[in-house]
């Protein structure tokens, strides 16, 4: 009898444990998280979104990614609640890149020429990563803001960044960059300290966004 009671202990325990590994699985994010916006279609980690609606999936007006420099690779989950001075530190190293249709405005490539000029001080100066800054006339739409551009006319790349309170970029809000392919418009933000890499902000960001378009994505299940 003892040993008839001791197996149903045993099986019980054994069936408590399988289905604290199923609940267990159950919880755990999806491997890939597929989504669209219009035709295109994307396949990521869920570590790369940046809001319920992207974590989400399925059909889309806009997907919203956050990525680690220099890599663009997914932000680690914490191991333990992080300071608020931690978490100030570690989001210096963070970009935020925004995916929708492409709008039917100016193309992005064209607005420093097109849009911006005729807002924009006569006077340039050296930027960091031999950009040229421009500074934006007073009461204009963007007088709180620099320009950055790739020389000659920007259309490689630039950067609208808010006027920093000091010398020191590292303490000034994020810059945004925005550039258009395949249909899709693409909106970067990042540190202003990051200027001085923005080949690599300009190339890596193209790259991140290769990598999470899904040719097929039947094949990436």
């Amino acid at each position: 009898m003892r040993l008839f009671l001791a197996c149903l202990a045993l099986l019980a325990c054994l069936g408590l444990g399988a289905y604290g590994l199923l609940r267990a699985g159950a919880d755990l994010p999806a491997a890939t998280v597929e989504a669209n916006i219009g035709d295109t279609r994307f396949a990521f980690a869920p570590a790369y979104a940046r809001d319920e609606a992207t974590a989400a999936g399925g059909f889309q007006d806009r997907l919203a990614f956050v990525a680690v420099i220099p890599d663009f690779s997914p932000p680690p989950r914490p191991a333990r609640a992080l300071s608020p001075k931690a978490l100030t530190e570690r989001a210096r190293d963070n970009v935020y890149i925004t995916v929708s249709s492409k709008d039917d405005g100016v193309d992005p490539a064209d607005r420093p020429m097109q849009l911006y000029a005729r807002f924009l001080e006569a006077e340039t100066a050296a930027g960091p990563g031999g950009l040229v800054m421009r500074r934006f006339e007073q009461g204009s739409p963007y007088d709180l803001e620099q320009l950055y551009v790739a020389p000659p006319d920007g259309r490689d790349f630039f950067a609208r960044c808010p006027k920093p309170a000091s010398d020191d970029l590292a303490s000034a809000e994020l810059c945004f960059f925005v550039f258009r392919v395949d249909g899709l418009d693409v909106e970067l933000r990042f540190p202003p300290a990051q200027l001085e890499n923005w080949e690599a902000l300009n190339e890596g960001t193209r790259a991140f966004l290769g990598r999470v378009r899904a040719v097929d994505a039947g094949k990436r299940r």
